[in-house]
């Protein structure tokens, strides 16, 4: 039977999220009955409908390192890849799950984004709601809701890298690869309702997702974290995130010479 593990990217510092996001998961997914992973340091959580296991990976120097050790805990071979801000927002299409599973299983694809991506270069395949996305392209790799072969997911997320680095030059990792990656046709509705964006910036609240919370009457305290406000970025704050994708690149290449 074709079948894969649930994984989402979280961390202790989003444990105020939990509880929300799993609460969603249930009301508007209430038929899947597999395992979820869910990636943590030293706290623990349990939902009372959902099977959520904890990694407990324990406190890491950088994302790259707690994402990968994370993984390593899942047993299956496929995952759905999901980011702990990706809150659902409207019920989730089951049959669709399953039918674009087990696409992703019988065509061996590396990954399937559940969400329409603009690239430059989209080719048809032969079920008319899956593109087969054409490298190279920017950000071919990205934290969006997605199948993936496990063994591959791994490769875009170096121990040293952060999520945007992690997307920037995973993704120039994966056009040189030669990896099969999809996504739905832009016509398609998303079998997972959510808002790409997230529903925090810089750890604070977005306003999409305050609004979609009181549409539900769901409860929130938004107070810990506060709101986004639209602010230029100080020019040493570029300059550092600057010095931060050089040296990222930098340990990259030290990484591909160590791993030959």
């Amino acid at each position: 039977m074709k079948n894969y593990s649930i994984f989402i990217s979280s961390s202790d510092a989003y444990s105020d999220l939990w509880p929300i996001f799993f609460d969603l998961f249930h009301k508007y997914w209430p038929q899947y009955k597999g395992v979820i992973y869910l990636n943590t340091e030293s706290k623990t959580y349990q939902h009372p409908h959902l099977k959520v296991v904890c990694t407990n990976v324990g406190h890491q120097s950088s994302f790259g390192r707690t994402f990968r050790k994370g993984l390593d805990k899942v047993e299956t071979d496929d995952i759905l890849l999901m980011m702990i801000d990706h809150i659902f927002m409207g019920d989730v299409d089951h049959a669709k799950m399953i039918e674009y599973f087990n696409y992703f299983k019988d065509h061996d694809i590396d990954s399937m984004y559940l969400a329409h991506q603009n690239y430059r270069e989209l080719e048809k395949t032969n079920f008319k709601d899956i593109d087969i996305i054409v490298p190279p392209a920017q950000f071919i790799f990205a934290f969006q809701i997605s199948f993936w072969k496990k063994n591959v997911l791994i490769k875009m997320v170096l121990p040293h890298e952060n999520p945007w680095t992690s997307e920037n030059y995973g993704s120039k990792r994966a056009s040189k690869m030669k990896l099969k990656f999809t996504c739905l046709s832009k016509e398609v509705k998303l079998p997972i309702i959510y808002d790409l964006s997230g529903c925090l910036d810089k750890g604070k609240w977005l306003e999409n997702a305050k609004e979609h919370l009181e549409s539900i009457d769901y409860p929130v305290n938004y107070s810990k974290r506060g709101f986004r406000t639209k602010t230029p970025m100080p020019l040493k704050l570029r300059i550092k995130i600057k010095r931060i994708y050089i040296s990222h690149y930098l340990k990259g290449l030290y990484w591909g010479l160590f791993r030959k």
